[in-house]
């Protein structure tokens, strides 16, 4: 990226509000982890926020559920049907209501997300936070539970709970067309002043509700407020006021609504996108030259750095550097289904991890030779990365132990674990990932190999390692 002078001045004020504003970042991220603030959210940790089936409708079917161990019966979709203003289905009858999830009342392709019935009055819930609404879906479930015109559509209410969509898509509402004969659903359903959704103004199916997991007013979060209010007092019921701030916040992140107790970087530019052109031009020119950064660190690791460090063992000929042009010297360390593409893993300056169209499975390759060192053409010394991690390690030609027992007395190998199996025959490694300790262990090349994952140790390959 081409700047002129003026703009990449350490003096601009710009770029002095950038990094002083980063440095106010960490200073006030450290203050506050100390306190012991923290983002940590349960269900967040183990489900997708935006997982519809596992996180959402389960949960709202727990809590709606009078036989569910919270032992507050029918009080919270009680208090949902006040939220939504809707109390003429608030008297459901306890005895024989049915409350089910994924419900199939027809066959399985119409699955109701929550189906709500005491008999005579019925709630269907279809929970759209992503996901698209399917070909003919709102009249297929609305048929299913009978609600299709036949009888008093008053009994029947269908709510709609999505992040912001106002009624079902036209596909949603109609059948597809005939396959054999292309024609159109003669009776598409509609939705009439956002408060009946039928076939027509005078042909009613049912009663319908547009619900929202956005905003704390009438929606998922005004209920589930009301919620946490029912057992605020009541001590010994913590964990189920636990559950609900825990729901409420992974609703928040779902809907972009979370507001960090410890903010990222991320969250700290989303925040401050008031703060004009030229001081996320300058954020931008920060992120794209410390790629360039990165990979320049990596492509020098992998090229002359490791060829100075090894100067002086390829001087002597006991290391020989594996080229694009020598694959077939790599082939004995392979496995079977990796033989043929042995010069694709070796390292060139167009396959940088941190370029563009960044290529993986590359690596820098020794192998030790020497008319009288007993290992030769036997061990391969290299500096490997895959999807995630840095490898530095040796690639052994077969499987026996006693390769291994010939070179105990390399420094770290007890360290040293098999790796990357489904490549090579017999790898011994150590791995740190790539994208974060990996590439800061490349820009202090000198400096790690003199205090850490090395192998340089005077033994019988001769004094080599990387």
């Amino acid at each position: 990226m081409k700047t002129n002078e003026s703009e990449s001045h350490p003096s601009d004020p710009t770029w002095e509000k950038l990094l002083d504003d980063y440095t106010g970042l960490q200073l006030d991220r450290s203050k506050r982890i100390e306190e012991g603030k923290n983002d940590f959210n349960l269900l967040a940790s183990v489900l997708k926020v935006n997982d519809e089936v596992r996180l959402h409708t389960r949960f709202l079917f727990a809590m709606f559920n009078p036989k569910a161990r919270h032992f507050q019966g029918v009080r919270f979709l009680e208090l949902f049907l006040q939220v939504i203003k809707k109390e003429t289905f608030i008297n459901l009858n306890p005895d024989t209501l049915t409350i089910k999830k994924e419900y199939c009342p027809v066959s399985k392709d119409d699955q109701i997300d929550l189906y709500i019935s005491d008999g005579k009055k019925t709630i269907v819930i279809e929970n759209k936070l992503n996901a698209l609404d399917q070909p003919g879906q709102v009249k297929r479930y609305l048929r299913g539970v009978g609600a299709d015109g036949s009888k008093d559509f008053r009994d029947t209410l269908f709510i709609y709970l999505t992040k912001g969509r106002s009624v079902p898509s036209q596909r949603a509402l109609a059948y597809p067309p005939d396959k054999q004969t292309e024609k159109e659903d003669p009776e598409p359903l509609r939705v009439f002043n956002n408060e009946v959704i039928g076939a027509a103004e005078d042909k009613p199916w049912a009663l319908y509700q547009n619900l929202s997991y956005c905003g704390a007013d009438g929606g998922i979060q005004s209920w589930l407020n009301d919620c946490f209010e029912v057992v605020k007092d009541r001590g010994p019921a913590e964990n189920i006021r636990w559950a609900i701030r825990d729901y409420r916040d992974a609703v928040k992140r779902a809907t972009g609504e979370y507001s960090s107790n410890v903010k990222s970087l991320k969250e700290h530019f989303e925040d401050n996108n008031w703060a004009g052109d030229a001081y996320h031009h300058k954020a931008i020119q920060f992120a794209e030259e410390l790629r360039q950064a990165h990979k320049s660190w990596l492509h020098e690791a992998m090229t002359q750095k490791l060829d100075s460090l090894f100067q002086a063992e390829r001087d002597a000929g006991t290391l020989v550097r594996i080229g694009p042009n020598d694959g077939r010297l790599l082939e004995p360390y392979l496995s079977r289904s990796e033989k043929r593409k042995a010069k694709d893993l070796i390292y060139q300056k167009s396959s940088n991890f941190f370029g563009e169209g960044r290529t993986t499975l590359r690596g820098s390759f020794f192998l030790v030779t020497g008319d009288s060192n007993k290992h030769k053409d036997q061990v391969v010394l290299m500096l490997f990365y895959g999807r995630e991690y840095l490898h530095v390690g040796c690639l052994f030609s077969s499987d026996e132990k006693t390769k291994m027992c010939d070179v105990k007395s390399v420094k770290e190998l007890a360290s040293l674990k098999r790796s990357l199996d489904s490549i090579f025959l017999n790898a011994h490694t150590q791995k740190v990932p790539l994208a974060s300790t990996g590439i800061l262990s490349l820009a202090n090349f000198e400096r790690e190999r003199r205090k850490g994952w090395r192998l340089r140790r005077k033994s019988n390959f001769g004094e080599v390692g990387p």
